[in-house]
């Protein structure tokens, strides 16, 4: 083909696809990149025997755009089954008393937060992201035209007094404050959770300046040791707080079925943007059937003790090959070890090492918009194996060696 397809694009393609793809010359043996959940834990048998159920209880009409019983309400808001069922779980979770009302259903958690940035944000705006963050969240918001502010984040999350400085510099130079996103709980990539003082400031700044907060809480279930601190959500007074979930962590990502809960009105805006026919109104049906028969909590213990065996093999192997040349907290849940490369690691030398190994991490600068973050690599232990989260990380070990000073 001799024609420049690529100079055709409009601005919001420029640069291409927002991946990165390992070489072909260069094959991966032990990936550590994506947060991508151990197929073995799919519940498959129950997914096979709840789907079979639906077709033959429900027939054609769970594959139909919407229940013809029930109205459009369904097509844009998603089946009002499982808004429901999502409803009375988060109700028991946080001691809230919402309804279907309160959800949307979303191809996953990402188009939640796609629609929330179109909801909510536009030219004028300042709106607040965590320095180090989930890529695709900076990227929708971006896309805007709102002003994107990165606030520095700590072992604690969010920094929220250098929140309310970015406040008021965004309010002084005529911007509109109007949004924060953040990853309260497992913070994306460090691992860390913010403290319960903490959120109780944050969600003052909130109130005081009508601040939308987007709480993404898609590792909250995902939780090893401690206590879980209450949601931002469940913590909310104001209305102004919304929160993103999915399945795909803890049930499986192929589902593509996530949601977006929060008072009524603040759910209304994400109607008002959305541009496609729903989400599946049959896999809805399935999953409604799957929280109704009380099988999300067992699935979770299961999810819990598989991947905090996963962790503590990575924790231990990292001390036990790594400890010379990087340094790490150990989170207390989700599915990642953020590794900060010491001051005599060379990361263009170790970047060259690690691919000649077959270790695949996902580089710390892409989670900044500055490019920030090399000395910095985000460890993913879901997928693999512990024998191969032993032997990965050995290598992992050795290339560092090679690349040090």
């Amino acid at each position: 083909m001799s024609r420049d397809i690529a100079s055709l694009y409009a601005p919001a393609a420029a640069g291409g696809p927002p991946l990165f793809f390992p070489s072909p010359e260069r094959p991966i043996f032990f990936n550590f990149d994506q947060g991508n959940p151990d197929p073995a834990t799919y519940p498959l048998d129950l997914l096979e025997r709840l789907s079979h159920e639906v077709l033959e209880e429900v027939g054609g009409d769970a594959l139909s755009y919407f229940d013809p019983d029930t109205g459009y309400e369904e097509l844009v808001y998603g089946f009002r089954g499982l808004r429901t069922a999502l409803a009375d779980r988060l109700n028991v979770r946080d001691g809230r008393d919402f309804d279907a009302d309160n959800l949307i259903l979303t191809s996953g958690a990402v188009q939640a937060l796609s629609l929330a940035a179109r909801a909510f944000a536009g030219p004028g705006d300042a709106v607040f992201i965590e320095a180090v963050t989930f890529p695709y969240a900076s990227s929708f918001l971006a896309g805007t035209g709102a002003e994107v502010v990165a606030v520095p984040v700590d072992a604690d999350g969010l920094d929220v007094r250098a929140l309310d400085d970015a406040i008021a510099a965004a309010a002084a130079r005529g911007l509109r404050p109007k949004l924060v996103y953040t990853i309260a709980t497992f913070q994306l990539p460090t691992g860390m959770s913010m403290p319960h003082a903490r959120r109780e400031r944050l969600l003052e700044l909130a109130d005081r300046h009508d601040l939308v907060v987007i709480e993404d809480n898609v590792y909250y279930d995902l939780r090893y040791d401690g206590e879980s601190p209450p949601t931002l959500l469940s913590m909310d007074e104001t209305g102004l707080v919304m929160q993103s979930d999915s399945f795909s962590k803890t049930v499986a990502p192929g589902l593509r079925l996530g949601w977006m809960v929060g008072h009524p009105d603040v759910i209304g805006g994400l109607a008002a943007v959305r541009e496609d026919l729903g989400v599946s109104q049959f896999l809805a049906r399935v999953m409604a059937r799957y929280l109704e028969g009380g099988h999300h909590g067992p699935q979770v213990a299961t999810l819990q003790d598989v991947y905090r065996a996963k962790r503590d093999a990575a924790v231990t192997a990292l001390q036990e090959h790594c400890s010379e040349y990087l340094t790490f907290r150990v989170p207390e849940g989700s599915f990642f070890l953020w590794l900060e490369l010491g001051d005599g690691v060379d990361w263009d030398r170790a970047a060259e090492a690690v691919q000649r190994e077959g270790v695949f991490c996902r580089p710390g600068e892409r989670f900044t918009d500055d490019g920030s973050g090399r000395q910095f690599l985000r460890l993913a232990f879901s997928l693999p194996s512990v024998d191969e989260i032993t032997q990965g990380i050995a290598a992992l070990g050795r290339a560092l060696r090679d690349s040090s000073t």
